[in-house]
């Protein structure tokens, strides 16, 4: 039971959860964060409302990880069960699957990181637009209101399918308003680099007027 404890532990340090509080502003991670923000009114019950809304907004984001899934069916199936596990005493199992969904954990850390990150990005982009100010370094807001686009706008690089790229990152939904801003150009092509409001960066490659992701 014990090494079971400690391969829980290492994962739960793996994913990065120590460095944030137990519980209250800053706590948690991904969907279940706790926001750290100031808010436009001094109204608990609006900001709780809004909390909730923007939670359930990020709650929606997916979680992909695929790159791992062969290795994991082999757990599943109990094809190691019987070796790999041998050495853990069981409790009618509980160490057994305990240990499988502790592997599992461990095994997508870096993708579960990522959507996390993504989780928490969507949550208070979704804040920022209803007024409130993120106080948490540790979490990026991606989303710029209306005010500052223009400024934005005029410092970042274009080229000949800028709005192209755009009106591509639109229509996947990467965000109401992309701007797109070149990273890369040669013959007959472009790349365009689009921050969406989940928090990443969608790359858009066009030639010749037509684009696609990549």
């Amino acid at each position: 039971m014990k090494r079971l404890l400690s391969f829980v532990c290492i994962a739960t340090l793996l994913a990065g959860c120590a460095t944030r509080p137990n519980e209250g502003p800053g706590s948690g991670s991904g969907a279940d964060y706790v926001p750290v923000v100031q808010a436009p009114t001094n109204d608990p019950a609006a900001y709780e409302a809004d909390v909730a809304r923007c939670r359930t907004s990020a709650a929606s984001i997916p979680f992909r990880a695929s790159q791992h899934d062969d290795a994991l069916f082999v757990l599943d199936t109990g094809v190691v069960g019987a070796g790999w596990m041998a050495g853990i005493p069981t409790l009618s199992g509980v160490a057994v699957v305990g240990g499988l969904y502790a592997f599992q954990r461990a095994v997508y850390t870096p993708e579960r990181r990522v959507w996390y990150s993504r989780q928490e990005t969507a949550m208070l982009n979704c804040l920022a637009q209803r007024g409130y100010v993120n106080q948490d370094p540790s979490v990026r807001v991606t989303w710029v209101p209306p005010g500052q686009r223009s400024a934005e706008a005029a410092l970042r690089v274009t080229g000949v399918d800028t709005y192209n790229a755009e009106q591509f990152a639109k229509a996947r939904r990467c965000s109401v308003l992309p701007m797109a801003s070149l990273v890369e150009k040669g013959p007959g092509y472009e790349r365009h680099s689009i921050p969406c409001s989940n928090g990443q960066a969608l790359a858009v490659r066009c030639e010749f007027g037509h684009c696609r992701a990549g």
